[in-house]
């Protein structure tokens, strides 16, 4: 039983690790930066609720550059990392004056309330003005939501607190196409990513 546990989660960490395989992705010109321009990926429409308790979605978001990623409160891993990484990037596009806002879906909606989502980011010290906290869905549909938006799996690991999820930063533009992934996790490279959001964000 142990063994079939491990070959399923060991199955699990290759698709999640290699989705640039399975789901076509264009080659990286750097372990940091990944154009995806002519990947023609479309953010669904979606309306759920920010760290205020209040209605928040693509509509608000329409006519402006945003990143997002997927992130838990409880998180025990690579949320870590991505998080402060996340707020070193929003301090460094606000110096660099760079309009663009922030957004960080939970993948543990059953527990990370919008109470819950404003006390994470207020813990990493995150700017409200353009950082938007969401929950206020089923897990089920941030699924489907971020498998249909950005390629990416969202799955319970069995016997864990942990839950896989993607480690990248998405760039989406005011017509809500993804553009960019920036690694978020070890890889980062704050100094790569504000170079290329120059270029992009207009």
């Amino acid at each position: 039983m142990r063994l079939t546990k491990l070959m399923m989660y060991l199955g699990l960490l290759l698709i999640l690790t290699s989705c640039g395989f399975l789901y076509g992705q264009p080659e990286t010109k750097t372990r940091a930066v990944t154009d995806l321009t002519e990947a023609d990926w479309q953010v669904a429409d979606f309306q759920f609720t920010n760290q205020f308790g209040e209605p928040f979605g693509s509509e608000d978001l329409k006519g402006q550059y945003w990143i997002a990623n997927m992130i838990f409160a409880s998180c025990p891993t690579v949320c870590q990392t991505m998080t402060p990484n996340m707020i070193t990037l929003q301090e460094e596009a606000k110096k660099a004056k760079i309009d663009v806002q922030f957004v960080s879906f939970t993948v543990d909606p059953d527990f990370d309330d919008p109470q819950g989502m404003r006390k994470y980011g207020e813990a990493y010290h995150a700017d409200f003005s353009n950082y938007h906290f969401l929950t206020g869905y089923s897990l089920d549909e941030i699924k489907e939501f971020s498998r249909e938006s950005f390629k990416s799996l969202i799955q319970e690991i069995p016997d864990s607190n942990d839950i896989m999820h993607s480690v990248n930063f998405f760039v989406v533009n005011g017509e809500g196409k993804v553009l960019r992934f920036y690694n978020g996790n070890t890889d980062f490279d704050a100094k790569a990513v504000i170079k290329d959001l120059k270029t992009i964000v207009r």
